[in-house]
């Protein structure tokens, strides 16, 4: 199951067949073909009422009397926020008896097992396995009630813990993968077949030694490096499953995997700032031995720690050390390529697959899924590779709003003021009403997702019941589209998602540009053999039957209409190839929202504002400031908001739509346009920056 081979020659065989499989591990390997439609399935999946994780929570200490008064009081929480569940607790004599008699087959295996840590970690295992329910660490507490979190057609449910960019890095941390699932709380539905990969892993390794590392081996053998690999390759075994029996909903680790302390500067989740805290770990319980990750904790070393994390260069530091541990060894296969299923907290909730963080070029991590890897990035559809990318934010939280921090409440996000335009609401005024149920067929509102990345505000949209045409850019890493329409597939949206991935929102001269940018003679052949498709193409010129298909519309009809350009850094281009739909009666867009990038480059800077007057149509070398006038003044949207770093600037007076309900929101209204983009243009210059503009019609 784990690529770390133990040193013991009865596993050579197994361990050979698992290392052929961990590569694929992470990876999408097909896309479902589901017997019954999209339209169906995703019903009885969001509405289904048969339960499959039971009303239990099952907890385990090593004796009742000797449970300290603290965590007394953190055991409690699962029974006062959740009265209609049932509390099972088990001592060790209990948990002994239970493997002997519920599973006869693994007895052998627990009672042999080194440390008492690791028959915890197996007995969590077999209870969720034969009885189903909730497993939590004493030090485990409930923050808001199970079913929150968990619904009924749930079949297992964990949670991300971490997120590192290098082995090394996640070494020092005491963590077994790069990407890990925390095992002090999960549910599963009884005889879930990820439970029993697992127990089979333990059962086959019991008396592994993995490594030299007492700590690693532990988490190799039953612990969360082991329980990461049997969740993944059990979600992406069941991926074709023509049922959805066996589902694993993987949460953000926001949900899970928070730290305690007032803000965890290293990872950025504070359980006490943070609104998606489900259960709060409180680590007050260490197995671990003092030879640490990185070697024995001297006095030296512990002030050495002490000083580098004033400094900020705690991390660094740490990873420093690891590659001086003779006992490191590299994890089991992550990679750029490798692909992960998140849970989106969005209403309603749905999946959504990402790429992982790799190390860059100038040291610091980024996610790869948000970046293309090739010559369109610089002058096209461009995503921030820092912690607001959006792989990274959907990992981390689950929501993705670029531009602004996430850490405390923001309403509305950009993703729900245009839903809340689709919905036939002011876009700004209101929070997202609760989803109940699919809109009627004319009643569906229309997206136009153009540089859908991984597809959150497609998959949101198609969510609540809408039509998407999204938009992969055309660039060389094809992953990204790959997860998008891997995404589609899980959610069932193939009926109201309709995915393009050989799009280019560009001008006439697109084949030039892109020669121009080619950085090889495969991406020089790619540009000459191209057939270059803007978004007018597609919906006027050479309209496909499938995009009518899903418009659907009779003679005279009309959709709400919303359009997302990603985070450009020129916004003529992908305006340039939509100029038909700005004319459409039946298709101009009731909302337009751009995430305007920073860092641009070529003529921006020299742009005086004197060709703002131009009279012909926009051209896709306008630059931004042109481009936002001819939006104002030509297209004549009359209300104009911005939220991020410039809207910041204004400070806290220039935040006007307060919401119905009170509260104050992130948006800026821009009453002097002149002004605006002007500074839009002059002081969004760092790279990694995104305003959010948005335009909204009368």
């Amino acid at each position: 199951m784990t690529s770390t081979t133990p040193n013991n020659n009865n596993n050579n065989n197994n361990n050979k067949n698992n290392n052929n499989n961990n590569n694929n591990i992470a990876k999408r390997v097909g896309i479902p073909k589901p017997r019954k439609p999209d339209a169906e399935r995703r019903l009885e999946r969001r509405f289904g009422q048969q339960r499959k994780i039971p009303r239990i929570v099952h907890q385990t200490y090593w004796s009742r009397e000797g449970i300290p008064d603290e965590l007394r009081k953190i055991s409690e929480t699962w029974k006062s926020i959740n009265p209609e569940y049932e509390y099972k607790f088990y001592d060790d004599k209990a948990c002994f008896n239970f493997v002997e008699h519920e599973f006869p087959e693994y007895y052998d295996a627990y009672v042999n097992l080194p440390k008492n840590v690791e028959r915890s970690d197996f007995f969590r295992i077999l209870v969720v396995l034969r009885k189903g329910g909730v497993y939590a660490d004493m030090d485990a507490g409930c923050v808001k009630p199970i079913d929150t979190f968990i619904s009924p057609t749930d079949a297992l449910v964990v949670g991300w813990e971490n997120e590192c960019a290098t082995d090394e890095r996640a070494y020092s941390r005491h963590f077994a993968r790069k990407r890990q699932i925390t095992n002090w709380v999960f549910a599963g539905a009884p005889g879930h077949p990820a439970l029993r990969e697992m127990a089979n892993h333990v059962r086959e390794h019991a008396n592994a030694q993995f490594m030299n590392n007492t700590n690693r081996n532990t988490l190799e053998k039953n612990g969360p490096g082991a329980f990461t690999d049997a969740i993944m390759h059990a979600y992406w075994e069941d991926y074709n499953n023509e049922d959805d029996k066996w589902t694993i909903k993987v949460l953000p680790r926001v949900a899970f995997g928070t730290h305690p302390s007032e803000s965890d500067s290293e990872d950025g989740l504070s359980q006490k700032e943070e609104k998606n805290v489900f259960v709060a770990h409180y680590f007050l319980g260490s197995w671990k031995k003092d030879w640490g990750a990185y070697g024995r904790d001297g006095v030296l070393n512990k002030i050495n720690l002490i000083a580098h994390s004033v400094k900020g260069t705690l991390p660094e530091y740490r990873e420093s050390l690891v590659k001086l541990d003779p006992g490191f060894k590299k994890m089991q296969h992550q990679d750029e390529r490798s692909q992960y299923p998140v849970t989106a907290l969005f209403d309603p909730p749905f999946e959504v697959i990402v790429g992982g963080m790799v190390p860059g070029s100038n040291g610091d991590a980024y996610n790869r899924s948000d970046t293309g890897n090739g010559f369109f990035l610089d002058d096209f559809l461009y995503d921030d590779f820092s912690v607001s990318s959006m792989s990274a934010q959907l990992t981390i939280r689950g929501e993705y709003q670029p531009g602004t921090s996430l850490r405390i409440r923001t309403l509305p996000t950009s993703v729900e003021a245009v839903i809340n335009v689709l919905e036939r609401n002011l876009p700004l005024r209101s929070r997202l009403a609760p989803y109940k149920q699919d809109p009627k067929e004319e009643e569906r509102g229309f997206l136009i997702d153009i540089g859908a990345n991984v597809g959150y505000f497609s998959l949101c949209a198609a969510t609540r019941g809408h039509k998407v045409l999204a938009f992969s850019s055309l660039t060389t890493n094809f992953i990204v589209s790959d997860m998008l329409q891997s995404a589609i597939a899980r959610n069932h949206n193939g009926d109201l998602v309709k995915h393009i991935d050989d799009m280019y929102p560009s001008f006439s001269d697109a084949k030039t540009s892109c020669s121009r940018l080619a950085t090889s003679d495969e991406e020089r052949d790619r540009c000459e053999h191209t057939a270059f498709t803007t978004l007018d193409d597609i919906l006027f010129l050479h309209e496909r039957e499938s995009v009518g298909k899903l418009l659907g519309l009779k003679k005279g009809q009309r959709r709400r209409v919303a359009m997302r350009i990603s985070a450009t850094r020129r916004i003529a281009r992908p305006l340039a190839g939509s100029l038909r739909l700005f004319d459409s009666p039946t298709l101009r867009p009731n909302v337009l929202l751009i995430e305007l990038a920073g860092g641009c480059n070529v003529h921006d800077e020299e742009d005086t504002g004197n060709s703002v007057e131009r009279k012909d149509d926009l051209q896709g070398d306008a630059s931004n400031l042109e481009a936002l006038n001819y939006l104002k003044n030509k297209l004549e949207y009359a209300e104009i908001y911005h939220a991020g770093p410039v809207c910041d600037s204004y400070g806290s007076d220039a935040i006007t739509n307060v919401m119905e309900d009170g509260s104050t929101g992130i948006w800026c209204e821009v009453h002097d346009a002149d002004r605006v983009f002007q500074d839009l243009t002059t002081l969004l210059k760092e790279d990694g920056a995104i305003e959010n503009i948005l335009f909204v019609r009368a």
